[in-house]
């Protein structure tokens, strides 16, 4: 038995550092993890995985909402004047919030018919209020969201086809319409968000010199490094989640500080524990998949910290944020995959 356990963790590993992914792709900011427990715990304390897997697939939904929702409302006011300053000679471009209507459709589509028709949201299993709770505020959103989307679609297409030369009897009601329409949605996904930061689950930090399995105590201890770098990366991120052009950066940049050094330490932790064969592929996917995400985001947030500030417009500034979010992504994405690798081969 042990050899053919053996066996399927080496076909497992070569998977992993093939490359081979559990979870989709991150396309907006997502962060995922837990409220520290200090107390140190044994593996039979292990948080419902279905709980964890409901929770990030949860907040990869209300991120890529989020995203798309402020953004066309945030378009709007940028690329849309106030209603007494337009005119028939007005020149209005306004193809960013036209795309991000576009976008929030297909996205509006895309959730319905996971959550509503045997979907891949439809199939997430979690604890009985959890799950009850979160899919019937998503049920919610989503008529309010495809809402949202009609209306900041015709209110884009009025101004984008220039409709507004010939007729500007709507410029005035269509202002309205978006700012009631933007409220509707802010409150139902306010709500939204309150439910599902509620049911964060609990970092465990383990104790792996309490555990007699040698594979176990390796299993704990990368966890706990992975755990300390997401706690550290999550510090960063509230940092800088809602900076805008011109803001100060002083406390991002030193909490950016703070997560480069945990990556420092936390790869010495790897460096100097001890392996057994049939785990050792945990320390090589850490040194080949995730440690090259962290290290990339580590360059990205210098370079952001450093051009950042000199940024001679805003969306100059918003361009580098935005590549510097996108690579904050990608090393969460290789951290959730990295966890969840780690917690599949413990439940064999």
């Amino acid at each position: 038995m042990s050899k053919l356990k053996s066996f399927a963790l080496l076909i497992f590993s070569l998977l992993i550092l093939t490359g081979c992914s559990f979870i989709s792709n991150i396309k907006e900011k997502l962060i995922s993890g837990g409220k520290k427990i200090s107390e140190k715990v044994s593996t039979s304390d292990k948080t419902s995985e279905e709980d964890l897997k409901f929770y990030n697939k949860y907040i990869e939904v209300m991120n890529k909402i989020q995203g798309q929702g402020e953004n066309i409302y945030k378009y709007y006011k940028r690329e849309v004047p106030p209603p007494g300053q337009i005119n028939k000679n007005s020149y209005i471009l306004n193809m960013s919030m036209q795309m991000e209507c576009q976008f929030l459709g297909n996205t509006v589509k895309d959730y319905q018919r996971s959550l509503l028709d045997g979907g891949e949201l439809s199939k997430l299993k979690a604890s009985d209020e959890m799950q009850k709770t979160l899919e019937s505020d998503l049920k919610n959103l989503l008529p309010v969201l495809e809402e949202y989307y009609r209306v900041s679609y015709r209110v884009a297409e009025y101004y984008f086809k220039r409709e507004y030369v010939n007729d500007m009897s709507k410029i005035v009601p269509y202002d309205k319409d978006m700012e009631n329409v933007y409220n509707k949605y802010k409150t139902e996904f306010d709500k939204f968000a309150a439910d599902l930061k509620k049911y964060k689950p609990a970092r465990i930090i383990y104790d792996p010199s309490s555990v007699s399995d040698p594979d176990e105590a390796s299993a704990q201890t990368m966890l706990n490094v992975y755990g300390d770098i997401l706690e550290s990366a999550e510090g960063f991120y509230e940092s800088i989640e809602k900076i805008e052009y011109k803001s100060d950066l002083s406390v991002p940049e030193t909490k950016f500080n703070e997560f480069e050094k945990t990556v420092r330490e936390s790869k010495s932790t790897v460096m100097k524990a001890s392996f057994g064969e049939t785990v050792k592929f945990m320390k090589y996917h850490y040194e080949d998949y995730f440690a090259p995400s962290a290290e990339s985001f580590i360059n990205a947030g210098k370079v952001f910290f450093g051009s950042a500030p000199k940024s001679k417009s805003e969306d100059e500034f918003n361009e580098k944020f935005n590549e510097l979010i996108q690579s904050y992504n990608k090393m969460i994405n290789s951290y959730n995959t990295s966890v969840e690798t780690i917690n599949r081969v413990r439940s064999w």
